[in-house]
């Protein structure tokens, strides 16, 4: 029987995955991660108004 094993990478290998390697990847990584701070954004409030019972507006 195979064992599995999961490692979390230390801050290290975490840093060497996310580091851009030139000026361009560091801006295609800044979008995207605007992107995904608005799409959280607009996702909470959508969850916040379907709790308050306002869904029905938008």
């Amino acid at each position: 029987m195979a064992n599995i094993t999961e490692t979390i990478p230390n801050d290290t290998e975490i840093e060497a995955m996310v580091s851009p390697k030139n000026q361009r990847s560091a801006e295609i990584i800044e979008r995207k991660r605007q992107v995904k701070r608005r799409l959280d954004d607009y996702l909470e409030q959508a969850e916040l108004r379907k709790s308050l019972g306002e869904d029905e507006l938008f």
